[in-house]
């Protein structure tokens, strides 16, 4: 006999597991958040956490259709948003998650990779992608990211091992974790069609990143942010007590 208290329980755990940050944080997630934002802040400027963050409706292009073209057009939005030339890397859709013989440095992402490349480096996402345009962002502003962390030499792979989560980080503090967190944990059809899985995205997941989230929203000064409303409720309530024990 199947015992439902027993399967609640193991649904409930998993789903923990999975909005917990993927990675250990060196220190603790609180040390790690503030140390690593305030590290970002000296290394990019205070002025970047300052600008209006971006909401939806500044990335996503109205009438967005999922095509390649529209998706495009959102990537460029993100690379203006960041700080990227345009053309800086190549981009393409044409990831299919194997992992092929490439020259210099790989990072590897399920549905994003940037490569280090002889001329310019590049950025691949996933095709399925484009019919997702909050995931969309949220993935290719982690690997703009590692363009201005590993690309641009601000830090190696050998004196950050947690590089990924600093590149998620990132994202939220280049004004972009509304979709970084967003796009963290969700609900998806099953392959057979029968019920729905759960699927988490990122290296710092719903629960850091609602508490990177608080202390981004404490160094503009905002104490009940306007834009919280566009946060999924898990991560906006999350944020909004770790945002009240800041401000105590």
């Amino acid at each position: 006999m199947r015992n439902p208290i027993g399967m609640i329980r193991r649904s409930r755990q998993l789903r923990s597991q999975l909005k917990a940050p993927r990675e250990r944080l060196p220190g603790g997630s609180r040390r790690w958040i503030r140390a690593s934002t305030d590290w970002l802040v000296a290394e990019f400027g205070r002025d970047v956490v300052l600008r209006p963050i971006a909401l939806p409706t500044d990335i996503i292009p109205a009438g967005y259709d999922g095509s390649e073209a529209a998706a495009t057009e959102l990537c460029a939005r993100v690379d203006e948003r960041m700080g990227l030339k345009p053309g800086q890397c190549e981009l393409s859709f044409e990831l299919n998650g194997v992992r092929r013989p490439v020259s210099g440095l790989v990072v590897k992402e399920p549905h994003g990779r940037w490569v280090r490349g002889n001329g310019r480096n590049q950025i691949h996402l996933a095709p399925a992608l484009t019919a997702d345009p909050v995931a969309l962002a949220a993935i290719y502003a982690h690997e703009v990211g590692h363009e201005l962390l590993l690309g641009g030499g601000r830090i190696s792979l050998a004196r950050r091992p947690d590089h990924e989560p600093l590149t998620d980080l990132l994202t939220v503090f280049y004004g972009l974790g509304i979709f970084t967190a967003n796009a963290a944990y969700e609900h998806r059809p099953r392959p057979n069609g029968r019920g729905k899985q759960p699927l988490a995205r990122g290296y710092l997941r719903e629960s850091a990143l609602a508490e990177a989230l608080a202390y981004y929203a404490k160094l503009r000064g905002e104490r009940q942010p306007d834009w919280a409303r566009h946060l999924d409720p898990p991560v906006r309530r999350g944020m909004n007590n770790h945002l009240a024990v800041l401000h105590r």
